[in-house]
């Protein structure tokens, strides 16, 4: 039993672990295209798409903070936020770079499985 909370433990710290690093990779990107869209030297509102985008992005931000705190929740919101971020950029292709999000996402749901099934033993 306690080699069982251990493993638990550990996965759910490389969850978390795994969700920061996510969060400060695709932040990053977040901060630079709010940057280059929001604040332009021509004063100009960005189009609709833009404002799309980035809302979907914010919410891939979000779900990676989520999966700190609650793991489940924050990969539900993490998968669905992603596809519809990558789904709204128009990326040609299939876009591997979103796989990045894949070990948060598996960690959080791995660790509420285990966690169910303890519970439920």
């Amino acid at each position: 039993m306690k080699t069982q909370t251990l493993l638990l433990q550990a996965v759910l710290w490389l969850a978390r672990i795994s969700a920061v690093l996510m969060f400060v990779f695709w932040g990053g990107f977040f901060l630079e295209h709010l940057i280059q869209w929001f604040l332009r030297q021509d004063g100009l509102v960005p189009p609709p798409y833009v404002w799309l985008g980035q809302l979907f992005h914010l919410a891939m931000l979000i779900g990676l903070g989520l999966i700190v705190l609650w793991p489940g929740w924050g990969a539900a919101v993490t998968v669905a936020s992603t596809i519809l971020f990558f789904c709204s950029i128009g990326y040609n292709g299939f876009p591997y770079i979103a796989l990045l999000n894949l070990s948060p996402v598996v960690l959080a749901t791995v660790y509420t499985i285990m966690l169910r099934t303890q519970k439920s033993d």
